[in-house]
């Protein structure tokens, strides 16, 4: 009977304990977008550049930074 009582405690204890739900944002999403999105532009010629800052809420943010071929000037990709 104590060892029920004991797990049942243990169980209701566990309960408890708040969980963290990882979401996208919370797992980088705007890296590994950047990440693919510099791969592909890489393998079609293009110089680039990953860029980290951030957001307009203060948060930190990760986009593409890559050279036009044709002007020169560097063009922004926000993902």
């Amino acid at each position: 009977m104590k060892k029920l009582l004991f797990i049942l405690l243990i169980t209701f204890l566990a309960s408890c304990i708040p969980h963290i739900d990882y979401t996208p944002y919370m797992a980088g999403d705007c890296v590994d977008r950047a990440v693919k999105i510099r791969q592909d532009l890489k393998q079609g010629g293009y110089e680039v550049e990953l860029v980290l800052g951030l957001d307009g809420e203060k948060r930190g943010h990760c986009w593409v930074k890559y050279k036009d071929k044709e002007t020169g000037e560097w063009v922004e990709i926000k993902n």
